[in-house]
């Protein structure tokens, strides 16, 4: 119990820190060509002295910077000596739809080759989208949709966003040596007409279904409140997940500094950020709407005219 807490306070920190981080390092923007080369020789040093992650990620962001299929190709080739299969196999589908000047003959098939090796042990993901979407896997590289992107087997998170609008995820389930599709579309616009109004209600019916309306709607309002309540806890565990994409991508910035980086992760801490304050509140609120006490109902005073032997009565019950 006490894990979850602690996991949201560390991927607050990190969104937190990571956004300050990277506004203290912003820089002047360079020449994208000169920048991709610079990058690229940091990622071969890193290559030769086998600090393979920290060679991939220059080899990344020097992609990011110019596409270049040996470049992403050499860096497929360094996630596969760092143990990332997932990564490799991404980058290895990427080197080989990059257009205009590609691989040579014999690394075209080297790249098949290693690729399919990779997808009998991993799942695939086909992502359609609308041009111009961003998607990412949980915390790997995000891409341009459409994409095949890569992972063990197991429960994932699928990040898209487009151009505009909020960030969607979707819990994916992969299986070792088998694609599986998902089409990510825009969410739809809230109805805009205008609600119909209803007849006011009797008075003496209004009164008389009181007590049992009253009832009705009181446990209405439990089955709202913990509906928002899981909505709630749904939001911060994306928050969390969230929160530690954002602690990757600062590391990764950290290690490669780059436009591309700074803007990733500004974007996954204010993403991480909205999350746990949704979160937060849409559970206080369902809480509250689930334990809120019900107004007890008093029943209506009866009066009844009684006869006696002297007389009448007049009897009451309140």
């Amino acid at each position: 119990m006490r894990r979850v807490p602690a996991l949201l306070l560390a991927a607050a920190i990190a969104s937190f820190a990571g956004r300050a981080h990277a506004a203290d390092d912003d820089t002047a923007v360079v020449d994208p060509a000169q920048e991709a080369r610079q990058q690229y020789q940091a990622g071969m040093q890193a290559y030769q002295a086998k600090r393979f992650v920290e060679a991939a990620l220059h080899f990344e962001a020097a992609a990011a910077q110019k596409p270049h299929a040996v470049t992403i190709y050499t860096a497929a080739l360094a996630w596969e000596q760092a143990n990332r299969p997932e990564r490799a196999a991404d980058d290895f589908v990427r080197a080989l739809d990059v257009p205009g000047p590609g691989l040579s003959a014999s690394q075209t098939q080297n790249a098949h080759d290693r690729l399919t090796n990779l997808e009998k042990t991993m799942g695939t993901l086909e992502v359609i989208a609308p041009d111009g979407w961003r998607v990412q896997i949980d915390s790997n590289t995000e891409v341009n949709a459409p994409a095949h992107l890569h992972a063990l087997p197991g429960l994932h998170v699928l990040a898209a966003q487009g151009a505009t609008g909020p960030v969607q995820h979707r819990d994916v389930t992969l299986e070792a040596g088998k694609t599986s599709h998902v089409e990510v579309t825009p969410a739809p616009s809230p109805p805009t007409t205008a609600p119909k109004t209803e007849p006011a209600p009797d008075a003496t019916e209004e009164r008389t279904a009181a007590p049992k309306n009253g009832a009705h709607v009181y446990e209405l309002r439990r089955v709202i409140g913990v509906g928002v309540a899981g909505v709630g806890v749904g939001a911060l565990g994306a928050g969390a997940i969230l929160g530690v994409s954002a602690l990757s991508a600062r590391d990764a910035y950290n290690a490669a500094p780059s436009r591309a980086g700074y803007d990733h992760a500004n974007a996954l801490a204010t993403w991480t950020d909205v999350a746990l304050i949704a979160g937060g509140v849409l559970v206080a609120g369902g809480v509250a709407l689930a334990i809120w006490p019900s107004p007890k109902n008093k029943s209506e005073p009866a009066v009844s005219l009684v006869p006696t032997p002297t007389g009448a009565l007049l009897r009451g019950v309140f």
